[in-house]
């Protein structure tokens, strides 16, 4: 839209401020300042502040206070039914790749000896005699080998997680955790301002929490959308989407960044620090799409979590619950597909998992989860024919080609709507510059709003009801 963002009007009550965001309950006494300082002026005090913040109310509530005495049981069956999926997959994968690469070897090959019989010969053919016979052969090497590269890149499938490689035992462990249910899952999506990556506009979380899950046909997930009040007014646009009141899976929760520091807090210090001896069975996972950033906003922001050195980003050893795991859905893509086609729309798209409005921290932190599940669960992996790597490659491949030439498709009704509306809009003076009345061909939208908070523990409280 052409129209500036920055001007249009929230509303609660009577009052009246300048955002692009409505926000209910905003009470007037509270300021919404304009500019990045406001933000970098509030971060400034978090740390301090944070000292003096209580962070354990989470447990006030009965129903999660109870979840520390529950224990993980170890559903042996459905273990063994992983370990055999697993070995079934590896098999598969190593005869793949013997496959694989004898084709690509034979490619190789009809390719060099034509070079060869076009170009000249290549280093090892015939001796060089002289410094400049020497010298051509270096030459004629180098042009040859971007052929090769092209061949290599072009060819299909590759098996990046061979059995005995870091990619399998990455790939075999995040199914293990994730499978088998033994890990509480905490995924994390933080947006930041595009013209000032230092300061944070959005924290998303999504969290799967096996204890809630123990006789639950469809999954139980908590999620929140943190909206952070001195960068409410900030938007993205130029280098990024701009989703940040399109949340849907509720309401947007509007708080100063003191009190979603202490929200986030409280989170990751009761999901992901055991308590109790029951607790200590369960594994513990940080999950993200290329989440070291994210990690890093967080600590920025002044939320204690464990440093990169006492998190296992490998998912190397499952065994004992020890450390914090990383799963991430980047990672996991890339260590089965390769580096291609890795953003988390390309591959929600790829695998057909329904999604809309990415680029909001609350929708991506959800999806980044849901993705996580699908690529870990070994009947969502035969049903979506992931363990085809033939066929996944070949549709990377297909969607990378079709971007290239495609354009990005909107419903023909919403730009219809959104482009009718703003011709109609009245002016500035209260009188339409076109004579005539407003459109009502507006677009509908189902999102849940935002609404301020001026406690984090309520605003908590808000997502219960």
């Amino acid at each position: 839209m052409k129209r500036s963002l920055s001007k249009a009007m929230i509303s609660s009550g009577n009052v009246a401020k300048r955002t692009s965001l409505t926000v209910r309950a905003l009470p007037e006494s509270v300021s919404v300042s304009h500019g990045t300082q406001t933000y970098k002026k509030a971060s400034k005090t978090i740390l301090a502040k944070n000292r003096h913040s209580r962070t354990n109310w989470v447990d006030e509530f009965e129903q999660f206070a109870q979840l520390h005495k529950v224990p993980f049981s170890n559903d042996v069956g459905l273990e063994a039914a992983v370990e055999k999926y697993l070995s079934k997959t590896g098999e598969n994968y190593r005869k793949l790749s013997k496959e694989s690469s004898k084709e690509l070897n034979m490619k190789m090959q009809s390719a060099k000896d034509l070079w060869v019989q076009e170009n000249g010969p290549l280093p090892g053919h015939e001796p060089a005699t002289d410094p400049q016979q020497q010298a051509d052969l270096k030459q004629n090497q180098k042009m040859f080998q971007k052929v090769a590269n092209r061949i290599r890149e072009e060819h299909f499938p590759m098996v990046y997680a061979l059995p005995g490689t870091s990619n399998f035992e990455y790939l075999s462990n995040c199914i293990r955790l994730v499978s088998n249910r033994r890990a509480i899952l905490f995924s994390l999506d933080i947006e930041a301002f595009e013209r000032d990556n230092n300061v944070v506009t959005e924290i998303g979380i999504s969290i799967y929490d096996p204890r809630e899950n123990l006789h639950s046909l469809v999954p139980i997930k908590r999620n929140y959308h943190l909206v952070i009040l001195e960068s409410l007014h900030l938007r993205n646009q130029k280098y990024v989407c701009d989703s940040k009141d399109c949340y849907i899976l509720g309401e947007s929760l509007v708080l100063d960044l003191h009190r979603c520091v202490e929200f986030v807090q409280a989170l990751v210090d009761y999901y992901m620090k055991p308590q109790t001896l029951e607790d200590r069975t369960w594994a513990r996972a940080f999950v993200g799409h290329n989440l070291h950033g994210d990690l890093k906003w967080l600590r920025m922001l002044g939320v204690n979590i464990p440093e990169d050195g006492q998190m296992d980003f490998g998912v190397q050893s499952i065994q004992e619950n020890k450390q914090t795991y990383v799963l991430d859905t980047e990672k996991l893509y890339r260590s089965c597909y390769g580096n291609f086609g890795g953003n988390l729309g390309r591959i929600l798209r790829l695998f057909r998992i329904p999604h809309a409005f990415l680029h909001n921290a609350g929708n991506d932190a959800h999806y980044t989860l849901q993705l996580l599940m699908c690529m870990c669960d070994m009947s969502f992996r035969k049903h979506a024919h992931m363990d085809d790597i033939e066929d996944t490659q070949r549709r990377i491949k297909w969607w990378l080609n079709r971007e290239k030439v495609e354009p990005k498709i909107l419903p023909i009704s919403y730009v219809l709507s959104v482009n009718e509306s703003l011709n109609t809009m009245p002016s500035t003076n209260g009188n339409n510059a076109h004579g005539k009345k407003r459109s009502k061909a507006t677009v509908q939208t189902e999102f849940g709003g935002a609404r301020w908070f001026h406690n984090a523990r309520v605003a908590f409280e808000s997502t219960l009801e």
